[in-house]
Order: structure tokens, then C-alpha cells, then sequence
């Protein structure tokens, strides 16, 4: 891979040993125009908050930077190579670490173009256009790379399989800068399911498409970029093993209330704490996020604008047996906006456990069901059009206005 200043990193004949496959923490490796390794990088922040380009990306550490680019816009607009989205793109990536590993491309999962005032649109991919930056003024350039993320699929054996990348382009004033980038990295396993990266609405969220949800982290909020961290519940299945997987989950789409479950075999439940949080992940979903953003574009960098999933379960002492029962998510939303265009956004998100108040065993082997559901609650009332009272006239003459005359 050519690094961000057009140089290709060398390796030494060591690092270009046969191998299998990539293990944990190895540096991926790339090919050139002209058959030169390099490797992967990952721009990141130094000593300090300048973007070092060389900075390699290890395989499978997921990881999530921002760093910041000193620039003379008039002269870097169109000539850096750290704002062009044809520097993230144009990689292929050795599916392994031997000489002979196959070359996977990067491909273009979808490009959000981002406008002056912050609102986003996502591009389609059968329009694709040229997006080189552009001076359109000597205090602003467009086309500008702010954020970069990457997915990457690998097998089992430690083969990458697929790179896709999504983008995010929009404006940089003068006055602004220096100039703020994101990027991220991302490992899925084969066989996965796995989300499309989307935005679900702009602003508001549109009925049909998933909820977008995230992780707190130090500098903002990491949004999931997949299935596994997703917001999601158990996809319905016939006769689906609660404590026994495989188990499929769909993601929560806005506006569409759904009820699925599984079943819970009551002879497995006899050591009732360990089958009480096994069930519960099961339910949740292993990384459930607790974070879901209010908005279908809000920013990662603002949690003020992410709201936080409310959970109020308790498991209960040793002495009894607390199982979940059923597991229901209640989203409540608001139309937000003006009346021509109201947006929908979400304002409060809880989950609403319940647990066997009673012993679970009624003799000999049975089966219990377990549900999980959504539901979308609007707690705002429809908006209406306002008329502003007449004004009337309160005039207060002087006590002697109309003197000597009464």
C-alpha cells in the first residue's frame, strides 16, 4: 500500500515468510502497481494530534481513531493525498501473509456526502461521480475526506475474504481548520450476518430502516457496524432452542413492532443463576449496544444527541430462582421539526424484563416459552397550526389631555 505521502513501505525478507494465514495482531499486508509489499495503515494521531500515515492496522483489533491535518487550503485542497477518497479506495490487500496469497480489493460499501450546514445524503454507488476535492473558493474545498471505515471479512483460517469501506465527504473552511479526520477498522468473521452500514434517515429516522445504535467510548460514541453489536432481537424460528443455538437475530427497524421468542427447557434449568444470565445475553444479544442515536444521522462525536437504553432487571438473591420470561424493548418517539416536515426522533428507550414469580418446576420435563418484543410508542400529539390572537389597542391618555376644555 502506498502510505499518505506516496512512498510504499518496505518490509524485510522475515516478515515475507509463508504463512497460513494472518493470527491476532499481525500486520495486514498490501500489493502496488508494480508488485512492491507494503502494509496496511491506519492513520492515527503521534505524540500529537497531527495524523501519522504510517501507522499499521493490526489484524482483528478493531480499532476507532480521530486525528487532525495542518493544511494550507489554497494549496492542499487539490493536491494531498489525505483528502482524497481515492487513497482509501484504491488498496488491495493480500488475503494472506505468503507470496502467492491472492489480492482482495477494497470495494465502496457507500459514500455520505456531507454539506456545509452538517446535513448528510447518502450517494448511490450507480451515480458515482468524480469526488476529487475541489478549491471552490480560497476559503473552502469540497469533496473533502472527513471520515473512513473500514469492514473487513476473514475465514476461519485467518484469510481475508472481503474490504469494504464506507466514506464520509464533505467541506472545509479556512477559518476551521485544522482538519478533523475519523477512521475505523472493523473484523467479521465468514459465515457472520452482518448489517450494511447505513444512516437511517436524514435527520429524522424512516420507518422500516434499523435503529442505529453504538458503545460509549472515551471521544464519542462507536457505532455497530454489524449484526453481532448491533439493537437486535431473536428471529423467529419454529421450535428454537433458547440455551442452544445456533440462534438468528434480525435488527429493531423503526416504526415496526415485532414479537419473536424461543423455547426453555426446564430440565436445563437447574443451576438457576448460570441459565438466568445465559438467557439474558441470549435475549439482549452477546454485545448489545446502550447506546441509540436519536436522530438517523446524529454524530458520533455528540453522545448529548444518543440516547441511552434504560434497563431496570434485577436477578434477584441466590435463594431464588429469577429466569427471564420475556424481554420487550419500548422505544418512544416525537415528531421533531417544523410542521411541514416533521422528523421522527426517539427520546426514551427501555427494556421491561420479567421474571417467574413463582417455581418453575410443575413436574416431570415441559417446556416454557420465552418472548421478545418492540414496540414504538409516540408520546407526542399530532402538530397543529397556531393563530395568533388579534391584537387590541389598550391606549392610557394623561388625566389632563383634554384641558381647560372639561
Amino acid at each position: 500500500m502506498f502510505d499518505l505521502e506516496g512512498n510504499r513501505g518496505q518490509l524485510s525478507p522475515a516478515e515475507l515468510q509463508a504463512s497460513s494465514g494472518y493470527q491476532f495482531g499481525d500486520e495486514m499486508l498490501t500489493t502496488g502497481e508494480g508488485g512492491d509489499r507494503g502494509l496496511f495503515s491506519l492513520p492515527a494521531p503521534g505524540l500529537t494530534a497531527d495524523c501519522v500515515d504510517t501507522s499499521p492496522a493490526a489484524f482483528l483489533k478493531d480499532q476507532s481513531r480521530a486525528c487532525s491535518r495542518r493544511l494550507v487550503l489554497d494549496q492542499d485542497c487539490s493536491t494531498s493525498v489525505a483528502l482524497n477518497m481515492d487513497t482509501y479506495t484504491n488498496i488491495h490487500v493480500c488475503a494472506a501473509k505468503n507470496k502467492d496469497a491472492a489480492l482482495v480489493p477494497v470495494e465502496v460499501a457507500s459514500v455520505i456526502l456531507q454539506s456545509v450546514d452538517q446535513t448528510q445524503t447518502e450517494l448511490s454507488m450507480s451515480e458515482r461521480e468524480d469526488l476529487s476535492p475541489v478549491l471552490l473558493n480560497p476559503g473552502l474545498c469540497a469533496n473533502v475526506v472527513l471520515k473512513v471505515g473500514y469492514v473487513v471479512t476473514y475465514s476461519p483460517a485467518g484469510q481475508i475474504l472481503n474490504v469494504s469501506v464506507s466514506l464520509v465527504l464533505g467541506f472545509v473552511r479556512k477559518a476551521a481548520l485544522p482538519l478533523k479526520q475519523d477512521f475505523q477498522i472493523t473484523f467479521v468473521q465468514q459465515n457472520v450476518e452482518q448489517a450494511t452500514v447505513h444512516y437511517s434517515g436524514n435527520p429524522g429516522y424512516v420507518v422500516g430502516l434499523p435503529l442505529v445504535s453504538g458503545t460509549r467510548a472515551a471521544d464519542g460514541i462507536v457505532r455497530s457496524v454489524d449484526l453481532r453489536d448491533t439493537l437486535s432481537l431473536l428471529h423467529s424460528a419454529e421450535d428454537q432452542d433458547c440455551l442452544h443455538g445456533p440462534h438468528q437475530r434480525s435488527p429493531v427497524l423503526f416504526g415496526l413492532d415485532s414479537l419473536s421468542g424461543c423455547t426453555l427447557r426446564l430440565e436445563d434449568a437447574a443451576n438457576c443463576s448460570l441459565v438466568s444470565q445465559l438467557l439474558l445475553d441470549v435475549l439482549r444479544g452477546t454485545d448489545s449496544p446502550q447506546y441509540v442515536a436519536s436522530l438517523g444521522n446524529s454524530p458520533l462525536n455528540n453522545p448529548l444527541d444518543w440516547v441511552q437504553v434504560h434497563s431496570s432487571f434485577n436477578p434477584g438473591d441466590a435463594q431464588s430462582c429469577s429466569i427471564p420470561l420475556s424481554f420487550h424493548l419500548e422505544v418512544e418517539w416525537t415528531k421533531h421539526g417544523s410542521l411541514v416536515n416533521p422528523q421522527p426522533q426517539i427520546v426514551s428507550i427501555k427494556e421491561v424484563i420479567q421474571t417467574n414469580s413463582t417455581s418453575l418446576w410443575f413436574g416431570g420435563s415441559s417446556f416454557l416459552s420465552v418472548r421478545t418484543s418492540v414496540a414504538f410508542i409516540p408520546v407526542s400529539a399530532a402538530a397543529l397550526p397556531g393563530y395568533r390572537v388579534t391584537p387590541t389597542i389598550n391606549a392610557k391618555l394623561p388625566f389632563d389631555f383634554f384641558f381647560p376644555f372639561v
